[in-house]
């Protein structure tokens, strides 16, 4: 994947979480959950139209900044950076559908986010050790 794609797909991923927000925006309430406890336990809410635009906000933050970052010191291998923006940017916006549809009062299993989470970090850190050719040693 070169840095045009991967821009492009990046990008349309920020469009398709907001997307998502506001269709389900009817269906959520006037303050939804936007932490959750390790076991799956709300702890923090804020009102519907920061719930919707507050993690789109954060994934084209995370998009810009990567971008910027991994083109100013490129890693060795030139697929490495597009991949790990773009897996980043799907990762963020499938968090953000999972919380609205949690929201909107569809049974998502919350409590699988953290072990995901942390499998997903886990896979992305060992893709790019291994695509820069990285000792594990």
């Amino acid at each position: 994947m070169d840095w045009s794609r991967a821009d492009a797909l990046s990008g349309g991923l920020v469009a398709l979480a907001v997307l998502a927000g506001v269709a389900l925006w009817p269906q959520l309430p006037a303050e939804v959950a936007i932490h959750f406890s390790a076991s799956g336990t709300p702890d923090n809410y804020v009102p519907t139209a920061v719930g919707v635009f507050l993690l789109p906000a954060i994934m084209l933050g995370t998009l810009l900044f990567t971008t910027v970052a991994l083109r100013a010191d490129p890693p060795s291998h030139p697929h490495t950076a597009p991949v790990v923006v773009v897996s980043t940017t799907a990762f963020l916006g499938v968090l953000h559908v999972l919380v609205l549809a949690w929201n909107a009062g569809y049974p998502v299993p919350l409590d699988g986010l953290l072990p995901g989470t942390l499998a997903f970090a886990a896979c992305l850190i060992a893709y790019t050790y291994w695509r820069e050719g990285v000792s594990w040693s």
